[in-house]
C-alpha cells in the first residue's frame, strides 16, 4: 500500500476544506443559538450548545464527552493525518488495494477528511468514480462534490439501532475514532451486526480507534508477531512500535497522565462509556467469525515524545548500533500525537473537572503545570504512548 502522506501536518493544519467547514460550523452554531426561539429541548433540530468557550451536544442523553466545534475538528484532522502516516494509507486491509470498492460508507465522518483522502488515493490509482457516503449526527463536512467527489452526506443519530441504508449496499464500511460515541442497549447487544447488514458479501468492514487511557511501553519491545515486512518497515520509518497482547507495557508513570487516567475512568464509568474501546472492538470481530473471514488487525504504539531509554541506547539503537536519533518527520509524528492528546484532555475539561473535584482555580493551576510538563520537558522517562489500532474483515 502506498503511503498517503509524506509528513504530518503542523499545528496550523486545517481540514481538507477549511473555509467550507467554517461555514458549516457557523451555520450549525447559529441555528443552535436560535433554539430559544423555538424549543430549548428540541435536541434533534438544535443539537449543539455552548458550555464555557466550547460547543457540546445539548441532549442530556447524548453523553459524548468531546466538543463539536472547529477546534475539535482540527484535532481530529491532525489525528487522521497522523494515522494515515503510521498505518501507511487510508485503510489497512490489503484486499482493498487490488479490489477497489464501488460504494463506501464512513460512519461518524465529522469533517469528511478521511473520505476526501481516500478519494485522492483511488484517483491516483485511476479509480476516480468511487462513491462515498458520510454519516454523522451533525453536518460538519463541506460539500465534497465541489472537489470532484461522488459524495453524499446523511444526517443520522448514531444511537439509533438501525442505519438508514438497505441490506448489502456498501463495499466498504469504515469507522474511525467512534469509541466514545454513546450506544443504546440495542446497539451494545448487536455488536457489528448492523454494520455487516449494510455490507455486501465480500465487502470490507474496517475500524480504527484508540483507548482513552495511557500506558507506558517498556524498553526494548520486540515487534509484534505476524506483522508483515511492509508493515514493520512503516513502523520503523515512523519510529513507532507494533505491539500485541504479549508486548510489555506498564502503568503510566507521568504524574499528570496518572491524574487524567483516574479522572477519565471515573467519569466514563458514570456515563456508561468505556475507556478501552479497543478491547471491545477486538472481541466484537472475534464474535463474528461465522459471518466474517480474513479477519486481522494492526496495533501501533506512538510514543508521546523522546523516550529516555531510546536516547540512552536501551532498546533504542538503530541498525548501526548507535543510539536512536529521530528524524524531523519522526519527531513531528510524536509531537502530533502529544498535541492531539493534550487537546483531547482540554476538550474533556468539564467532565474531568467534575471527576477531579477541583475548583476552577485548582483546575487552571493543574492545567498549566500539565501542559508545561508535557510540552516543555520533551522527554518521557517512562515511555507513555498513544496506542492506536485497526481491525478489518470481509463479509462472507
Amino acid at each position: 500500500m502506498d503511503m498517503m502522506t509524506p509528513g504530518v501536518p503542523s499545528l496550523s493544519a486545517t481540514t481538507a476544506s477549511g473555509s467550507d467547514n467554517h461555514s458549516n460550523l457557523s451555520s450549525t452554531f447559529a441555528a443552535t443559538s436560535s433554539s430559544s426561539l423555538t424549543s430549548m429541548t428540541d435536541y434533534s433540530t438544535f443539537p449543539l450548545g455552548r458550555q464555557g468557550d466550547r460547543t457540546y451536544f445539548r441532549d442530556p442523553e447524548n453523553l459524548y464527552p468531546l466538543p463539536s466545534d472547529i477546534a475539535e475538528i482540527h484535532r481530529q484532522s491532525l489525528r487522521t493525518m497522523m494515522l494515515l502516516r503510521v498505518f501507511g494509507g487510508p485503510f489497512c486491509n490489503p484486499h482493498i488495494s487490488n479490489h477497489p470498492p464501488k460504494r463506501v460508507l464512513e460512519l461518524a465522518c465529522g469533517s469528511g477528511l478521511w473520505s476526501g483522502l481516500c478519494h485522492e488515493y483511488f484517483v491516483r490509482r485511476g479509480q476516480p468514480n468511487v462513491a462515498f457516503v458520510g454519516l454523522d449526527m451533525v453536518s460538519l463536512a463541506p460539500d465534497l462534490r465541489k472537489q470532484g467527489m461522488n459524495w453524499q452526506f446523511k444526517r443520522h443519530d448514531l444511537r439509533r439501532p438501525h442505519l438508514p441504508f438497505p441490506d448489502d449496499y456498501f463495499d466498504l464500511v469504515f469507522i474511525k475514532d467512534a469509541g466514545m460515541t454513546p450506544q443504546s442497549p440495542a446497539q451494545q447487544a448487536s455488536g457489528l451486526t448492523e454494520y455487516l447488514r449494510v455490507l455486501k458479501s465480500g465487502g470490507v468492514l474496517e475500524i480504527w480507534d484508540s483507548d482513552s487511557v495511557f500506558r507506558s511501553l517498556l524498553p526494548n519491545p520486540a515487534p509484534a508477531r505476524k506483522v508483515s515486512t511492509k508493515d514493520q518497515e512503516i513502523a520503523n520509518s515512523t519510529a513507532t512500535y507494533t505491539f500485541s497482547a504479549a508486548t510489555p507495557f506498564t502503568a503510566a508513570q507521568n504524574k499528570f497522565l496518572i491524574d487524567y487516567n483516574s479522572w477519565v475512568e471515573k467519569s466514563f464509568d458514570r456515563r456508561k462509556l468505556t475507556v478501552l474501546p479497543c478491547a471491545t472492538i477486538g472481541l466484537a470481530f472475534q464474535s463474528e467469525i461465522d459471518i466474517m473471514e480474513n479477519v486481522d488487525s494492526r496495533r501501533i504504539a506512538i510514543p508521546l515524545g523522546d523516550m529516555r531509554w531510546e536516547r540512552e541506547g536501551q532498546g533504542g539503537k538503530d541498525s548501526t548500533g548507535s543510539r536512536k536519533t529521530l528524524t524531523p518527520e519522526q519527531a513531528s509524528i510524536r509531537q502530533t500525537a502529544l498535541l492531539t492528546v493534550i487537546k483531547m484532555i482540554e476538550g474533556m475539561e468539564p467532565l474531568l473537572m467534575e471527576a477531579s473535584g477541583k475548583s476552577r482555580d485548582e483546575w487552571d493551576r493543574w492545567w498549566v503545570a500539565m501542559t508545561t510538563d508535557l510540552f516543555q520537558k520533551g522527554v518521557f522517562a517512562s515511555g507513555e504512548c498513544l496506542e492506536v489500532s485497526a481491525w478489518w474483515g470481509q463479509k462472507r
